[in-house]
């Protein structure tokens, strides 16, 4: 058995699609392995159906993997149980002017970069744990499918689980771009922030949060890790969405980026990717380590006219297509 890979395309500056629809191929990904598990153990077959007829379908659905980068975001999880006051929502949906790092350097002179047009922000709920993060563009966000108790890879307690997302995160991040992460009592992935002295102890920064979702064993949800993103420096909650939240309700904690603590900053990581799209070469990695710590045979990538097609599939059935999601699949359809 392999990994199967779904990867949501994008383009900058506008061209991403909405958490709403990322959350729909996962659900309908997730339906898959739920369906195979209710075939496979019926709790009362209807009368009359024969023991033939109840048998499984012959082949269960493969471990999968989601990922992409989506429109700016805020999920609220659990732990976010008092309501947002009218001052707060606003706050958080005011459209985000996000500038991205540039590829390599700019000539002197080179004509200045017109500001980017604001995006749309989104704030939903999220089944996750925890309080406020966000999502957005620089980010790679990644959701496994699996069950955790298929005998076709290796199996997972819940609390294995989310030390294999973890130490998944931690090898691509090594292997990728020679970055040493870590874990700490708090959820997810860390570093230690370069620092102009190398004699100065600066407190770990959050490069990748975690969060997960099961339901009879399937996974929903995973990580998210930040690639090229506004720094701590960008005060503007206009230019910069950390800095409308306490991310992950974590006071005192600094978000940063691949982009922030490679050697060489972004040239070096772009020098690194080999030109590719940033976030989508991050996801290929990152299956590929996933594929490996689960003991299945490899990485099975999905064409984006594949994608297309199963996105396509699923809103036509959905019957409540959101605006946003119908513009992402024609803005899709233009770029393939």
């Amino acid at each position: 058995m392999r990994l199967q890979h779904w990867h949501l395309p994008h383009r900058a500056p506008s061209l991403y699609p909405p958490y709403s629809l990322a959350s729909r191929v996962q659900e309908h990904l997730r339906r898959r392995q739920l369906d195979f598990k209710d075939a496979a153990c019926p709790a009362a077959p209807p009368p009359g159906v024969t023991a033939a007829q109840r048998l499984p379908p012959r082949h269960p659905p493969p471990p999968t993997l989601l990922s992409f980068t989506p429109m700016p975001t805020y999920t609220l999880g659990r732990r976010q149980t008092a309501p947002l006051t009218d001052h707060e929502a606003a706050r958080l949906e005011a459209p985000l002017r996000i500038i991205l790092p540039e590829k390599g350097d700019r000539p002197p002179s080179a004509p200045p970069v017109p500001p980017p047009a604001p995006l749309p922000v989104a704030v939903l709920h999220s089944p996750r744990g925890g309080q406020t993060t966000y999502h957005g563009p620089g980010q790679a966000v990644l959701w496994p499918v699996l069950d955790l108790k298929s005998p076709d890879h290796k199996q997972f307690t819940v609390r294995c689980y989310s030390r294999l997302l973890e130490h998944t995160t931690i090898s691509a991040l090594r292997n990728l771009f020679g970055l040493t992460a870590f874990t700490t009592e708090d959820p997810g992935v860390w570093v230690s922030p370069v620092s102009p002295n190398p004699q100065a102890l600066r407190d770990p920064a959050k490069i990748a949060a975690l969060g997960v979702h099961l339901r009879r064993h399937v996974t929903a949800l995973g990580t998210a890790i930040n690639i090229a993103m506004p720094s701590a420096d960008v005060l503007s909650e206009e230019m910069n969405p950390w800095a409308r939240i306490v991310a992950c309700g974590l006071e005192g904690k600094v978000v940063t980026s691949v982009a922030a603590e490679v050697d060489g900053g972004l040239p070096s990581l772009d020098d690194r990717l080999g030109g590719r799209v940033r976030e989508e070469a991050v996801a290929a990695s990152w299956a590929g380590e996933l594929a490996r710590r689960i003991c299945v045979d490899g990485v099975d990538a999905a064409k984006h006219e594949d994608m297309l097609a199963l996105v396509t599939e699923i809103l036509s059935r959905s019957g409540d297509t959101t605006p946003e999601e119908a513009e992402y699949v024609t803005g899709l359809q233009r770029l393939l």
